[in-house]
């Protein structure tokens, strides 16, 4: 089970102290709180604003080189709740799945007046559609769609997916971090990593410089930066035990050295049996690499590196130079044991690293080398979310909760109804992965101000929310194959998705479900009817989102099935009785939005704000419809790196809008 509020604060503030001392956390508490010169609750609607773009200059800390225009991107935040909706049998102790709760959930289900039935959906693209099936490793070989092109199939696990997300935004639901062996959760939590002592935020760069920059008198006696981390090697014993054993480094000029000069740009290591020459790859302004002496013994002094730092370490998805712990970056074998000279070394590699109360707590390849931020990614829930997650909610209820129940629904995989129609095989425009480091993307921001933005190390920081994908306009989701400039980009196969205007059926089964959690997956599935503003609400399924793909129109019809009438009379008329039947929605939806009310109480509001979020960001008219946002190609579009020439609002760090302060900038 996920851990309490307290004791998640409890260990991100232990892990600060192990760091960098009780006295420096002590006092980033308190700078926290002042940083901003206001209250820090994240939490009370009443005090979390929205983010709107404010284009005045003083605002930004008189940097009148901060762009103009607002961030861009493909994707946006669904807000979290406030508070979360229980499940109707929880007693609300947050005390996890006891055996009370197992017996109130089992009466739950089988309690009279559930209802068992199916849902037929009818999905049609009104996008290029691509979820991709079993394919060979080879890079030439194209990727195909789920099922072959002669019948491609939507899995049922790709609608599960999809639908699951909406229905826990609907029902205010958890929102926790993955959990090993449960399968429960809603992202990954782990460190992020960084390095920043140039920055434009001073936040951030005082947060880096008073862990790893110190200072030193160069020949001349000028006070030069210098790291705080200490040279030296790391060795894996026999054991598979870690150990950083402590050396001397001197700096050493390239401009002395014409071979070193060679070896400037990129990321290596040299090795003698005196010493190892550090090159940390490409910097205009480069001048020196570091030689690591070679210890005279292995043995003596060997400080243990803890598994939680070598995850750590590997979690890091960003880092862009030599994996450390990459067996073919150092010497294995018999080599690590001749280099060392011990016995029961079997891997050794150079390195720099910090070491706080006997172990080490972060290492690196150069002397000022990436760092974890002190707070994990489930550190910044917001504390109402934090003691949910050992609840029980809605979601729990109906999708089931890992390993304590199975959930109450079935759905079938999608297949084409009518002709099949692909588009021709062809390479994609690169589709980039999630990067959270941007925290100026992926975290609340509570000032326009970029050089006092929040980042991975405030507490009390909230997470922006659920991730989704906007729709596109459809000229630009048409044009989705790679240009001339990104044929230079490595890594992309061919794929061959399915063309515009094909319909797929599929069916959900559900068991025993309450009129309130009917209620709720109907809504999740008829949003359309809920959205108001002349809406077209459309659903994002398959790979692709980015780049356009996957905008669905969906519709559905239940339809009831009750046992005791099928089976009292056999025959209805002149058919089989099936005791089916097809009921109104509404009345379905009404006890679900009744309930949800009565739960949330004051917390309403803010529910409603975030149900807005959902339902304009599913809106297909603000993409294709008669009063399409203006700038909306735009505005969808991924700040890049054109032409070796980095967009400026990478740069400053251009924060995102949410949701209807992005849509009204784009539209002008």
């Amino acid at each position: 089970m996920a851990k309490t509020m307290a004791d998640r604060m409890k260990a991100s503030r232990a892990r600060m102290e192990k760091v960098n001392g009780q006295d420096f956390v002590n006092q980033q508490t308190k700078n926290n709180g002042r940083q901003q010169g206001y209250p820090r609750n994240y939490n009370n609607q009443n005090n979390r604003r929205d983010n709107s773009y404010v284009n005045n200059r003083g605002n930004r800390g008189g940097n009148n080189k901060y762009p103009d225009k607002p961030a861009s991107a493909a994707y946006n935040f669904i807000r979290l709740p406030n508070t979360v909706i229980p499940a109707e049998f929880y007693n609300g102790n947050l005390e996890g799945v006891t055996s009370d709760v197992l017996n109130a959930y089992c009466k739950h289900v089988k309690q009279e007046g559930s209802h068992t039935g199916y849902i037929d959906l009818t999905l049609t693209t009104e996008t290029p559609l691509f979820i991709g099936g079993p394919s060979k490793q080879d890079e030439t070989t194209p990727l195909e769609f789920y099922g072959g092109p002669n019948n491609p199939t939507i899995p049922g696990a790709s609608l599960k997916g999809m639908v699951k997300q909406i229905f826990k935004i609907v029902t205010a639901s958890s929102f926790r971090p993955y959990q090993r062996g449960s399968g429960l959760g809603d992202f990954e939590d782990r460190h992020l990593y960084f390095r920043d002592f140039a920055s434009s935020i001073n936040s951030l760069k005082d947060y880096y410089a008073i862990r790893m920059v110190g200072s030193e008198k160069n020949g001349r006696g000028e006070e030069k930066a210098a790291t705080k981390a200490t040279p030296g090697f790391i060795i894996q014993t026999v054991n598979n035990n870690y150990f950083a054993v402590p050396s001397v480094s001197k700096k050493m000029s390239y401009t002395d050295d014409y071979e070193m000069q060679k070896k400037k740009d990129r990321p290596s290591i040299d090795w003698t049996d005196k010493y190892v020459n550090i090159h940390t790859g490409k910097m205009n302004s480069k001048m020196s690499y570091m030689r690591i002496t070679r210890p005279g013994n292995f043995e003596g002094q060997r400080i243990p590196i803890l598994q939680d730092c070598l995850d750590s370490y590997a979690d890091d998805k960003n880092r862009g130079t030599l994996n450390l712990l990459d067996k073919k970056v150092g010497k294995t074998g018999e080599a690590a044991k001749s280099y060392t000279r011990c016995n029961d070394v079997k891997f050794v590699v150079s390195c720099f690293f910090t070491e706080k109360d006997g172990v080490v707590v972060h290492f690196g390849h150069g002397r000022f080398y990436r760092i974890a931020y002190d707070l994990t990614i489930s550190d910044h829930l917001p504390s109402t979310l934090k003691q949910h997650n050992n609840g029980v909610d809605l979601c729990d209820s109906v999708f089931g909760y890992g390993d304590n129940w199975a959930g109450r629904l079935c759905f079938s995989d999608g297949h084409v109804v009518g002709p099949v129609r692909m588009c021709q095989s062809e390479y994609p425009h690169p589709l980039m992965g999630p990067n959270p480091t941007s925290f100026q993307l992926y975290l609340e921001q509570d000032v326009d101000d970029h050089v006092r933005y929040n980042h991975w190390g405030h507490e009390d920081t909230s997470l922006r929310g659920y991730k989704m994908y906007w729709h596109q306009p459809l000229a630009k989701a048409k044009a989705w194959t790679r240009t001339q400039e990104e044929k230079a980009i490595k890594g992309t196969r061919k794929i061959r998705p399915v063309d515009i205007g094909v319909t797929f059926t599929s069916r959900i089964h559900f068991n025993c479900l309450s009129d309130v959690e009917l209620g709720a997956l109907l809504m999740t599935l008829n949003l359309d009817s809920y959205s108001g503003d002349n809406r077209r609400t459309y659903y994002k399924i398959g790979m692709g989102k980015s780049i356009g793909f996957g905008s669905i129109k969906l519709e559905s019809k239940v339809t009831l099935l009750d046992g005791q009438e099928r089976y009292a009379n056999l025959f209805a008329g002149d058919t089989w009785n099936t005791g089916s039947s097809n009921p109104i929605n509404s009345e379905f939806i009404q006890a679900f939005t009744q309930y949800r009310d009565n739960a949330l109480g004051s917390h309403l509001s803010s529910y409603k704000e975030m149900l807005n979020d959902l339902h304009r960001m599913m809106d297909w008219n603000i993409a294709n419809g008669p009063n399409a946002a203006k700038n909306w190609t735009e505005g969808i579009s991924m700040m890049t790196i054109k032409n070796n020439k980095m967009d400026d609002r990478i740069k400053y760090r251009s924060k995102l809008d949410m949701p209807k302060f992005f849509i009204e900038k784009w539209s002008k």
